[in-house]
Order: C-alpha cells, then sequence, then structure tokens
C-alpha cells in the first residue's frame, strides 16, 4: 500500500498500540495530528498519548461521520449555473457526465432559491390546446373530429380527454 509522506493529518479507526504507532511513524514521517472519534480515544492507552506528545505528534477527537461527499462545490455550482441558463437536466447530466438523479439532488443542495425541476417528459400540447379539446369534447364534439380539427392523434385527443 501506498502511502502520501507529505501527511501531516490522519484519522484512524482502529486502537493505537504499539505496533500500530511505529508503523504509522514509518508510513507518515511528517505526521503532526492523530485524529479519532471519542468512543476509540478513550480505549487508546493513556501511555501512548503520552508518548506520542512528547514525539510531537497530536492525539485528538475529531467526529467525521458518515460517507464524504463524492461531488464537490464545483460541481454544484456549474450544475446551477446550467440550470439558471435554462439548459434541460438530461443536457446537464451529459455534459457534466454525472447521472440525472445527481443534477436534481445537487441543484437542491446548492441552490440558494426556489429553482423547481420539472421531472419527467415536457407536456407535448400546452394548455390552450387541451382546453380547446377539452371544451370541444364538453359541446359533443366526437374525439376522431377533434383530431382532424386540431391534426393531432387521435390517441393524444383520448389521452387529453381522459386526463380532465
Amino acid at each position: 500500500m501506498t502511502y502520501d509522506d507529505s501527511l501531516t493529518k490522519i484519522h484512524i479507526t482502529q486502537p493505537l498500540t504499539s505496533k500500530t504507532i511505529v508503523e504509522l511513524m514509518e508510513d507518515y514521517p511528517n505526521l503532526e495530528k492523530i485524529t479519532c472519534s471519542k468512543s476509540l480515544y478513550d480505549r487508546i492507552s493513556k501511555k501512548y498519548i503520552s508518548a506520542l506528545k512528547e514525539l510531537e505528534i497530536i492525539v485528538e477527537i475529531s467526529y467525521e461521520w458518515g460517507r464524504k461527499p463524492i461531488y464537490g462545490d464545483e460541481i454544484g455550482n456549474k450544475v446551477i449555473e446550467l440550470v439558471n441558463n435554462g439548459v434541460s437536466p438530461e443536457k446537464i447530466a451529459n455534459t457534466l457526465n454525472i447521472s440525472l438523479k445527481t443534477v436534481y439532488y445537487l441543484n437542491n443542495k446548492f441552490s440558494n432559491h426556489d429553482i423547481k425541476l420539472k421531472r419527467g417528459r415536457k407536456i407535448k400540447y400546452d394548455s390552450v390546446i387541451r382546453n380547446k379539446i377539452k371544451n370541444l369534447h364538453d359541446k359533443g364534439v366526437k374525439p376522431k373530429e377533434i383530431a382532424q380539427l386540431e391534426n393531432i392523434p387521435l390517441r393524444s385527443v383520448y389521452y387529453i380527454i381522459n386526463s380532465f
């Protein structure tokens, strides 16, 4: 396993033993600080902590719970910028090479104002045409005639009628 020699701070998840201290000193020669959880700190021998203090290595409690974020501020800000420019979520996902779900997640996480991305497909027929079809149907015009008048497929007419 390769280690970064320039690291000055590491977080441990296993109790310190004399063997692990020696390994840490060999792997990280510039080590200045070791962090661990409170429960782990309580299990570390006070002799080890004082020995590390003599070596000018600080052992302190640090809470590092949960998974580290995959996408940082840079990608999140790019998503917000593209959303503000009116780019569709699908195009954002393709240009940034991230999943569509991630685009929605990053938009919700990084937006300071309510920019709602519409989920799903765009409506093919706007509300004016939909209302016109509904009114014609309410007047008793047959769906086949409505389809011919509006020059749209019959199944779309039925779909619009049934959606009201």
